[in-house]
């Protein structure tokens, strides 16, 4: 477009090209984005023209992040993707970006888990907008402002396709209203139990807290399982994605790859993205996320008391203690979970008089189909090397301390 023509155009047709112009440039070189921001900022006298960005910012935002939600994404995780390649200003950028888009939608045009990732959003920034970002900034602080503003945009734009796992905002599948099971009384016993694992400085507390939960856990799945059977609450399985957190990505996935599988779940972990899908029903992909959290805190806690690990030449061994630490935590916790599966499921059995293995076979094979369809050409990854002997032992250790057997049962207080 040459310059008359440019000229002509209204001002946020020319803030839209110019914006577009830097990204595109983006594209092909790596840019200075406070350079190509203060290029933004001086392209034009008008003092209409900041109030120009601001719109065409928004409107392209609103743009980029649509596009990822229709592309699989959901906030939580485009935060986490923001968080790995992004400065915490451009990524708090982006979450304005995403509050702007959502705001677009009523209470009823969003699932449960769509409100709850928005609420984190609007925790996570105070401003609803790019434009309310900037309202009032001088000269110097936008063009900080557009600069982060871009650089969230060319990330957002740059997300790669993956499984959508909840309808878009907006659709009329946003219905089924996946927190139901949260919010029923048996998950409100399973949280409190979990919550005093978490807080009490007793490890045989810890133990029989967790224990009931996952027995509570294990029922609840064997009984949604048996109404399914009798066509009283037939539904399909379901996905959830489920963020990793730095540091010790790895073995924290596989700890919760761990429980997934104790929980009749499939899981499958892309370390660039950050997160782990769950597929499985869903109130065992809400179990999971739960113990998850939990046991996560649990062997945190166990694993901060150990310290600072040093060689005897004075190299700190702490990064490999910890690594081996969690992968062994992660190996043990998986087997005592599947061992109080195991159990709850043969005192139900006896209980009922039903045989549950087809029951839950039946489970699993709607699981692993819901996999396959999700995820086609799946294959399957390695596991954590332990380097460090001194962590997997600790680690087995602290598993072993976290056990799903209660020598007593829980008193009331």
């Amino acid at each position: 477009m040459n310059p008359e023509e440019l000229n002509a155009l209204p001002i946020e047709g020319r803030a839209r090209y110019a914006v577009l112009g830097v990204l595109q440039r983006a594209q092909n070189a790596r840019l200075d984005w406070v350079d190509a921001a203060s290029e933004l900022e001086g392209a034009s006298d008008d003092p209409r023209w900041p109030g120009a960005l601001a719109r065409v910012f928004g409107e392209l935002g609103d743009d980029a992040v649509l596009r990822a939600w229709e592309w699989g994404w959901m906030p939580r995780e485009v935060t986490s993707a923001l968080k790995k390649s992004l400065s915490p200003e451009a990524a708090r950028a982006g979450a304005v970006m995403m509050r702007g888009q959502l705001a677009r939608y009523t209470e009823a045009q969003l699932s449960d888990r769509w409100i709850a990732h928005r609420d984190e959003l609007d925790a996570a920034s105070p401003y609803g907008n790019v434009a309310e970002a900037v309202a009032g900034l001088g000269r110097w602080d936008r063009i900080v402002a557009w600069s982060e503003v871009l650089e969230a945009l060319d990330c957002i734009g740059g997300l790669p396709k993956i499984p959508r796992v909840e309808p878009l905002p907006g659709t009329p599948l946003i219905a089924h209203k996946l927190g139901v099971a949260e919010s029923s009384k048996e998950y409100e016993k399973i949280r409190a139990l979990l919550a005093k694992a978490e807080s009490t400085d007793s490890d045989a507390e810890a133990e029989a807290f967790t224990a009931k939960a996952q027995q509570l856990i294990a029922r609840h799945s064997i009984n949604e399982a048996l109404l399914a059977e009798s066509g009283q609450e037939k539904r399909e399985p379901e996905a959830l994605r489920v963020v990793v957190e730095r540091p010790y990505e790895q073995p924290k996935a596989e700890l919760l790859a761990q429980i997934a599988d104790a929980n009749h779940c499939r899981s499958v972990y892309w370390a660039e993205g950050g997160f782990m899908t769950i597929i499985g029903d869903r109130a065992d992909l809400r179990s999971v996320e739960l113990l998850y959290h939990s046991l996560l805190v649990q062997a945190t806690a166990a694993m901060s008391r150990v310290g600072s690990v040093s060689a005897r030449r004075g190299k700190s061994q702490t990064r490999s203690f910890r690594q081996s630490f969690l992968a062994s935590f992660a190996m043990r916790i998986g087997e005592r979970l599947r061992e109080s599966a195991d159990d709850t499921a043969r005192e139900v059995a006896e209980e009922t008089g039903t045989d549950l293995v087809p029951v839950m076979r039946q489970r699993d094979d709607r699981v692993d189909a819901r996999t396959d369809e999700l995820f086609p050409r799946l294959k399957s990854g390695r596991s954590t090397r332990i380097t460090n002997y001194e962590g997997h032992i600790a680690g087995l250790a602290a598993a072993d301390a976290a056990r799903l057997h209660p020598q007593e049962p829980i008193a009331r207080r």
